[in-house]
């Protein structure tokens, strides 16, 4: 099996067969679609059981207890036949031929090398800057810091790769920005100039409440930041990481990430601006 296309899914039963439409009409014996229910309370588990038995695609799901997309991305790593891993979201779906050109990429990369593509909205508007002249680049960060190309993007990583970098899991926290994870991935990424997938975004999703998802999540984002300090290009960046740094310390308390980078110096001397920064979390974040 070369390509695992992994879809986490919490009550999406009414979205997840676009999913599935996108799939089947390209889905060939090199690629297996792997479900992971994270506890949905609808009927997607009915939904799902129909698509597996009229498709002649490999298709597998497996529900769990809701933990967060994180988890169920953390349990599709461990259960995943393919050499490639990738992540296709249950309001979101893939464009025309988008697996046959990247079976085509894979087939370009050596063992530890991965992926990225473009996603779009519904409008067709790219929801990244484009990329740099150059085949592949060092990392996920060289990307965004060495040739200023942000937005979001379609990775697809060696699965063994994956399996070493697993999020990391908090208790009583159900979500954790997916940079945490793909901060550590230090392996040389392929550009596939082509758009893969195409995004929907929810009312009710993450990209729409992220104030009220850093509140319930102060641990996550207490690692997120600790990652990010010493990957700041700039002094004045590395300040006002360290400062959000300190800020989530505090919010996390005992689950709380120990900084064990070169800047425990200038750490020490930013106590203040971190207080400051949960100051403004608490008075003007409504944290």
């Amino acid at each position: 099996m070369l390509l695992t296309i992994f879809t986490p899914a919490y009550n999406r039963a009414d979205k997840i067969r676009r999913v599935f439409s996108s799939l089947e009409e390209q889905m060939n014996s090199e690629c297996e679609w792997l479900i992971i229910d994270d506890g949905s309370k609808d009927n997607t588990n009915e939904v799902v059981s129909k698509f597996i038995e009229e498709s002649s695609m490999n298709i597998r799901y497996y529900k769990k207890e809701n933990g967060g997309k994180h988890t169920a991305h953390n349990m599709a790593v461990d259960l995943a036949k393919g050499k490639y891993f990738m992540c296709l979201d249950s309001d979101d779906y893939l464009e025309n031929n988008s697996i046959e050109a990247l079976i085509y990429k894979i087939k370009q990369c050596g063992s530890q090398e991965g992926i990225i593509a473009y996603k779009c909205d519904q409008n067709r508007t790219l929801l990244s800057k484009k990329f740099p002249q150059e085949m592949s680049v060092s990392n996920i960060y060289a990307l965004n810091q060495e040739y200023n190309c942000m937005g979001e993007f379609v990775f697809v990583f060696p699965t063994e790769l994956l399996k070493k970098n697993k999020f990391p899991v908090f208790a009583g926290e159900r979500f954790l920005t997916e940079s945490v994870l793909y901060d550590k991935m230090n392996c040389r990424m392929h550009l596939l100039e082509k758009v893969i997938e195409v995004c929907e975004y929810q009312t009710d999703g993450l990209s729409n409440n992220l104030n009220e998802i850093m509140k319930k999540n102060p641990a996550g984002y207490c690692m997120y930041f600790m990652q990010r300090i010493d990957m700041q290009a700039t002094f004045r960046n590395r300040i006002i990481t360290i400062g959000k740094y300190l800020c989530f310390c505090i919010f996390a308390g005992e689950k709380r990430s120990v900084y064990n980078g070169k800047y425990k110096r200038l750490l020490r001397l930013s106590y203040p601006l971190g207080i400051v920064m949960w100051l403004y979390y608490k008075g003007i974040r409504r944290f």
